[in-house]
């Protein structure tokens, strides 16, 4: 069991917290549906915004809420907005309700005696594509870190780069990631991959 305190310090690019295939699976026969297409069409800001992210598409369950968004043009802007609150789309569908809770019970097989959830998201990668080389970075990130459940992918064929070392998360489990550092994916498969980003502050 790691410390919930400070893991930007740890000697380590990522931790397994827990797994729940049952929860993956059945996340990946919602996304099959195509009833749910339209839930990745609804913001688009993401991909348009920073170019090393536009091969990907999101699905927001709590997301920013700046005071005045119409100034913010950046994503670097976006990331200084500590402001965060559940979606609508996070409130119509029970399932993602479920993957919420499950997240932050998870979370607490940590030690942590606090949680303070941010930005929580769907985000689809998409076949014979790339993830550009970034670091996260802005009073956003100082404050919360990052955590990835895996949804759906081509276990093997999906690289996670963090400073340089290659690292094949794994369908259904859930993870502490690195962000703070360098980092960029690839997905070398023929499937779309599918994960839930977590921000959390752990205390």
């Amino acid at each position: 069991m790691f410390s919930p305190y400070k893991l930007t310090s740890i000697d380590s690019n990522f931790l397994e917290i827990s797994s729940n295939p049952d929860l993956s699976n059945r996340l990946t026969e919602f996304f099959e549906n195509d009833q749910s297409d339209y839930l990745w069409k609804i913001t688009t800001l993401r991909q348009t915004m920073a170019e090393e992210l536009k091969n990907t598409c999101m699905i927001p369950l709590r997301h920013p809420v700046p005071l005045d968004p119409q100034l913010l043009k950046s994503t670097n802007q976006w990331n200084q907005v500590l402001n965060i609150e559940d979606t609508n789309i996070l409130k119509q569908h029970k399932i993602f309700q479920e993957l919420c809770q499950w997240t932050e019970t998870s979370l607490s097989l940590t030690g942590a005696q606090h949680i303070e959830l941010g930005r929580i998201f769907f985000s689809k990668h998409y076949k014979h594509s790339i993830i550009g080389l970034h670091t996260d970075q802005g009073s956003y990130f100082d404050y919360y870190d990052r955590f990835h459940f895996v949804i759906n992918q081509s276990d093997g064929n999906n690289i996670f780069y963090i400073r340089d070392e290659p690292i094949a998360l794994q369908t259904g489990k859930f993870y502490w990631v690195n962000n703070h550092v360098p980092h960029w994916l690839e997905n070398k498969s023929t499937v779309d991959r599918i994960n839930v980003i977590i921000d959390a502050r752990l205390s």
